[in-house]
């Protein structure tokens, strides 16, 4: 079952232009800025920030704010639910509060976060962590720069506070729960403390011994007892390392191969292979990846180097003409030999249902949400009331909070729109996971957007297929419903169908 998409941005389409509304030249979305202080009591328009996510888990409504200290419940990754009381808020927390209620600078890749927002692990799904507070750019290395724990083996940056990744100054972390020991001030001394959140950052197996949580037999995360993902035929998912069961990587990768831990690439010189074969270094034959997928000596021609399409024989062409159509390094396409046009660099015969998709850009990715604390529980209970049932007052609401609290409404914003699942679920996916899913999305919209209402749902299932024009992004399509099984649960369109009780979930979770 392929997760809804446009159902809910036609439900939401009151509001809507919302994203198109100015303020001084800026969208509502752009008046949000995690790095201002834009309590609800003390609105501001703050300049333009970056993108910005959450981690961890939470209940389907989301729960788990500072606000209420309530925690949110099977965490994923480090920083999830709400703090444990009013130990880390606004008024004492200029960076971020951790899941357990503690507050952190907010500058660290896995705890990146300001004016006691939630802290996010940027690093965990593939993002740098700015100045401003927000998830945005490639992750560097972990290191003495970013990271004031320690750096785990995999190059996550860890607190540096927990048994099994003790350490700090972003050296790297030592297992002290291997050791039989404790973690004091960086140094693995002492007693081995009883396995919990405060000092485990994987999971407390049954003799109350923390393990780092990463595989299928011994899975889980944030001091939550582990879990045997293999007894219900699972695998331990990353990232947060929670059990769940997506679609093998073979099955779900037509258009690509597979790496040695299930992840789908699109053919590359290092990552050669379709089919969803195992993935072939090329580079190691001193040869390079065709287009088609395997491995020849000739000349390099790809998603990296070429913006048009590519022949057989390794040459760029512009991808504009009816006997070699495409673009992002794509196999050139003959639209002469199917009786159509090559029109905007894919071939198409006109028709808008379904209309036709060009291909996705290798580097296009969905942004994590932008969090904060902007949005009182007055201020999104008038929204989502406004906006349950027949939604007839919501565009007013959005407009009132605009003109009351922009940065709320900016918050709110960002769940408005095409990409507002992917943004929603963004928190809980890998780079590649990620990319695939906003393929997906944007290639579902190219092909299914102009269709009546009554055939979008049809025109969505035949172009997921194998062999439509979206099944090549399947794979992201099952990163999603692995998340939706697991700590992005509360970003299931399905659990709500109503545009109120929608904003309730992704509102209570990123924007209070």
């Amino acid at each position: 079952m392929r997760p809804q998409r446009r159902e809910f941005f036609s439900v939401l389409a009151v509001v809507a232009g919302l994203a198109a509304t100015t303020c001084g030249g800026r969208t509502g979305e752009q008046l949000f800025d995690p790095s201002a202080d834009a309590s609800a009591d003390a609105p501001t328009t703050g300049s333009a920030g970056g993108s910005s996510g959450v981690s961890g888990a939470g209940g389907s409504k989301g729960v788990g704010t500072t606000s209420t200290g309530t925690t949110g419940a099977g965490g994923s990754i480090t920083g999830a639910g709400g703090s444990s009381g009013d130990t880390c808020n606004a008024g004492n927390c200029d960076g971020c509060c951790d899941a357990q209620g503690r507050c952190r600078s907010g500058l660290d890749l896995n705890a990146c976060g300001l004016r006691a927002a939630r802290c996010l692990d940027c690093g965990a799904i593939g993002f740098a962590c700015t100045t401003s507070g927000a998830c945005e750019g490639i992750a560097p290395p972990c290191g003495p720069s970013n990271c004031t724990g320690c750096c785990s083996a995999t190059g996550l940056c860890r607190y540096g506070t927990e048994s099994d990744a003790c350490g700090s100054g972003g050296n790297a972390c030592d297992n002290c729960a291997a050791k039989a020991a404790g973690c004091s001030a960086g140094v693995c001394q002492g007693k081995p403390p009883k396995c919990g959140p405060d000092n485990c950052g994987g999971c407390c197996d049954a003799n109350g011994s923390c393990q780092i949580g990463t595989s299928d037999a011994i899975c889980g995360a944030q001091g939550a007892a582990c879990r045997n993902c293999s007894t219900q035929s699972q695998t331990c998912t990353q990232p947060g390392s929670y059990c769940a069961a997506p679609l093998p990587c073979a099955t779900v990768c037509p258009a690509g191969c597979c790496d040695a831990r299930g992840v789908c690439h699109a053919p590359t010189d290092t990552a050669c292979g379709t089919q969803g074969q195992t993935c072939s270094d090329c580079t190691l034959q001193g040869r390079v990846c065709a287009p088609q997928g395997y491995c020849y000596t000739g000349q390099s021609c790809g998603s990296g180097n070429c913006a048009g399409c590519c022949t057989a024989t390794g040459q760029c062409q512009n991808g504009a003409d009816n006997s070699a159509c495409g673009q992002f390094g794509s196999l050139c396409d003959n639209c002469s030999a199917k009786n159509v046009s090559c029109r905007n660099q894919v071939c198409s015969d006109g028709a808008t249902c379904p209309g036709a998709f060009a291909g996705c850009n290798p580097n296009a990715i969905t942004d994590p949400p932008k969090t904060s604390t902007s949005c009182s529980q007055k201020e999104l209970a008038t929204v989502v009331t406004a906006c349950t049932g027949a939604a007839a007052g919501c565009g007013a609401a959005f407009n009132q909070l605009l003109a009351s609290n922009p940065a709320c409404a900016g918050c709110l914003a960002q769940f408005v729109g095409d990409q507002a699942f992917a943004r929603c679920l963004a928190p809980f996916l890998s780079q590649a996971c990620n990319h695939y899913l906003t393929c997906d999305l944007s290639c579902s919209i190219a092909v299914c957007g102009q269709c009546p209402a009554a055939d979008t749902n049809n025109c969505q299932n035949a172009a997921g297929q194998a062999g439509g024009a979206c099944g090549a992004y399947a794979y992201g399509v099952a990163c999603a419903l692995a998340a939706l099984q697991g700590p992005g649960a509360f970003c299931n369109w399905d659990m709500y169908k109503d545009a109120g009780l929608w904003l309730d979930a992704v509102g209570g979770r990123y924007c209070r």
